[in-house]
């Protein structure tokens, strides 16, 4: 009948061939995507997970930020003490050089004075100088 009168050699070769083809467009198209999207629903997941700890992340850097700002408090206040401490401590040496005799022009070089501040230590320090020289 009919399936007797078809030429089985070239539609088992045509089947093997389609087939083959099949199996090649798999391993050289279908594969590689299907790796592709393996490694990109790894990433999601990863990206989810990473997600799930943000709020715990923006937390944490908020405390960070805040133990940050009072110790810039502390750095300054500290700060603020040393400038103090070492102005009295310049002012000190700058009263005992106009006792000495020291002219203004050198309170401010050597002290850091302004041209005010070495005019009125001058005045006051080395004046009483000047006097207890006198007085003696």
């Amino acid at each position: 009948m009919l399936i007797e009168n078809l030429p089985w050699p070239p539609i088992l070769l045509g089947l093997a061939a389609a087939l083959s083809i099949l199996v090649i467009y798999d391993l050289a198209y279908v594969w590689p995507l299907c790796r592709r999207t393996a490694a990109v629903a790894e990433r999601c997941r990863l990206l989810e997970k990473m997600f799930a700890d943000l709020p715990q992340l923006s937390s944490q850097v908020a405390l960070l930020a805040d133990k940050g700002r009072a110790d810039l408090s502390q750095i300054g206040e500290r700060l603020g003490q040393l400038e103090l401490s070492t102005e009295s401590h310049s002012y000190e040496q700058a009263i005992t050089g106009a006792e000495r005799g020291e002219d203004a022009a050198r309170l401010i070089s050597c002290f850091g004075l302004t041209e005010g501040e070495a005019k009125l230590v001058t005045l006051l320090h080395g004046e009483r100088r000047k006097a207890e020289r006198r007085a003696a």
